[in-house]
């Protein structure tokens, strides 16, 4: 019974947080995105009119994938045709949206950029996904997680 009452205030905190995101003026950043990941972001983008989406797709081991895909002005305008905009996280004119459907799922989710370093044995460069651990749990793939409702 306490399990049920304890979702139940998480899902409450989160609509009260969608609610007072949609009334406020001021600016509230849902993820963070390391230095070493704005660089690479900035520097895919280049100058093109293109922007990132952050979401959250279902399936995967866990449950939920994080998904980063680039979008253009039509995917934004389509995005935000809704009554909630999507937030996003904006550096040197480049902007990061997070899927409003998504975003509480991946509130307080940072976005970091690893790069192939052989002597650690990380034999590639990507983007990683670190949730609040008070939040989400992930597997091992470092994709695929699960919200802590």
């Amino acid at each position: 019974m306490t399990y049920y009452y304890v979702i139940h205030i998480k899902l409450i905190y989160f609509i009260i947080l969608m609610f007072s995101r949609y009334l406020s003026t001021k600016s509230i950043a849902p993820i963070k995105i390391s230095a070493k990941a704005w660089n690479k972001i900035i520097s895919i983008i280049g100058n093109s009119n293109n922007h990132f989406l952050f979401s959250a797709k279902g399936g995967g081991c866990s449950g939920f994938n994080y998904n980063l895909s680039l979008i253009d002005k039509n995917d934004i305008q389509t995005l935000n045709k809704d009554k909630l905009n999507a937030s996003y996280i904006e550096k040197n004119g480049t902007k990061v949206y997070i899927d409003p459907i998504s975003e509480m799922y991946l509130f307080d989710t940072e976005i970091d950029y690893i790069s192939e370093d052989l002597k650690k044995n990380m034999f590639e460069n990507k983007f990683v996904f670190i949730p609040d651990k008070n939040k989400s749990i992930t597997c091992g793939c470092g994709i695929s997680f699960s919200p802590k409702f």
